[in-house]
């Protein structure tokens, strides 16, 4: 009855979302990697940060639109949309680092 009552897969939404966010955080690691590492100019960081604020608030709205999802297994929902506010909350926070020490990062 429980397989019967929750589905036994997740939904198509949930699988493109994850698919989509997972390439999204793989680039943003590698091109996050290459800036801070090897070209550390003030437009590289300043667009890194762009990109890590838009990717967390992204995280949010998934986490916003996943949680009470209703469609495919409950619990793949529940679970992707913990992952995203983790990784809203961890993107947030290092992109206020990142922010706040800009000028020690910046090569001139």
């Amino acid at each position: 009855k429980l397989h019967e009552e929750y589905g036994s897969s997740a939904s198509f939404a949930l699988q493109i979302a994850a698919y989509w966010s997972a390439i999204l955080h793989l680039l943003l690691a590698i091109t996050g990697t290459f800036i801070l590492k090897r070209f550390s100019t003030a437009f590289t960081v300043g667009f890194f940060l762009g990109v890590a604020v838009v990717v967390s608030q992204q995280d949010l709205l998934l986490f916003a639109s996943f949680y009470h999802y209703q469609h495919g297994n409950l619990m793949f929902n529940l679970i992707f949309a913990d992952l995203a506010l983790a990784l809203c909350i961890l993107l947030t926070f290092f992109s206020l680092i990142l922010g706040h020490f800009r000028h020690h990062i910046i090569v001139k």
